[in-house]
């Protein structure tokens, strides 16, 4: 069983970079709606272990690169996730099964 912090920090991630991919496609899909102004946030670390997306005023127009750049990012963070999780279970596979 996979630890309630290890858990908790590791979902929290997710969310993070859920919210990131999200504002990202957004901004993408109103790249030529007039006078729209992206979104923009900044991903914080959280107390005790774990990340939140805060939202941050609008700032101009939309910066396709930088979209790009995010969804690169959070899909990256998405699969190092996946692997932590894996790795976790594993390690915990092996150490039940020492003890058994």
């Amino acid at each position: 069983m996979i630890s309630s912090i290890a858990s908790t920090t590791l979902l929290s991630g997710l969310a993070t970079q859920s919210r990131v991919a999200e504002k990202a496609a957004g901004n993408i899909a109103n790249l030529t709606t007039p006078d729209y102004q992206a979104q923009r946030g900044q991903v914080v670390s959280t107390s005790p272990a774990g990340a939140a997306y805060v939202p941050l005023p609008p700032e101009g127009g939309v910066d396709l690169a930088r979209e790009v750049i995010d969804l690169g990012q959070a899909k990256q963070a998405y699969i190092l996730a996946a692997r932590t999780f894996s790795r976790i279970a594993r390690t915990e596979k092996e150490a039940l099964d020492v003890l058994a």
